[in-house]
């Protein structure tokens, strides 16, 4: 793993299936050492756990449950010096996949970290188009 930040990624847009915003992004990181574990579930079954104002995102008319530990480096604000002791760590999310109008998503039942500030968030839901949280 290294702890420099490969900002050349930035500029490979082809695959995104809107634009990036106009603003200029905040922080940086990086995801390393990752498993996507994923399980089948009923759809009627996740769709008692999640709130009824996203839409499931059904692959081959399944739900999914999935666990993803990896670990974050370089993670911080932009432009400023990464901070040793809070820039790299484990984590482990449990999600599934929802939709908002034509957005994918991404609905988190947990961000478990051993830095409390990298899981914190202000309010109980936080929404944007490729991040949801419980």
């Amino acid at each position: 793993m290294t702890g420099r930040f490969d900002r050349s990624i930035v500029n490979s847009t082809a695959h995104r299936p809107w634009p990036l915003p106009d603003t200029p992004w905040l922080m940086t990181q990086s995801w390393n050492d990752l498993l996507f574990a994923h399980w089948r579930v009923d759809p009627a079954q996740m769709r008692r756990a999640i709130p009824d104002v996203f839409d499931l995102d059904l692959f081959d008319g399944e739900a999914w449950l999935g666990i993803v530990p990896f670990y974050m480096t370089n993670v911080g604000i932009r432009n400023l010096p990464s901070v040793p002791w809070l820039s790299a760590f484990p984590q482990l999310n449990v999600r599934t996949y929802v939709r908002v109008g034509e957005r994918p998503g991404v609905y988190f039942f947990s961000l478990d970290a051993p830095r409390r500030l990298a899981v914190a968030r202000p309010e109980p839901c936080s929404i944007s188009p490729t991040t949801l949280r419980a």
